[in-house]
């Protein structure tokens, strides 16, 4: 049971960080705007795939 939680909390770390980061680029990339809701939502309710989504879907978009 210790190294399911461990896991989990690690998960979840990882998680807190990489929403902050990738929240802070997309207020950066698009400014306030009603369009930043769903990412918002994708972000933070998706743990760890949420945000990478977001930093995949940035990279595609620059290199356009």
């Amino acid at each position: 049971m210790k190294p399911l939680l461990l896991a989990l909390i690690i998960l979840l770390v990882v998680h807190y960080f990489l929403a902050i980061f990738t929240v802070y680029l997309l207020l950066k990339d698009k400014g306030l705007v009603k369009g930043i809701l769903p990412w918002n939502l994708v972000i933070l309710l998706i743990p760890v795939i949420g945000p990478l989504t977001y930093l995949v879907y940035r990279c595609v978009k620059k290199k356009n």
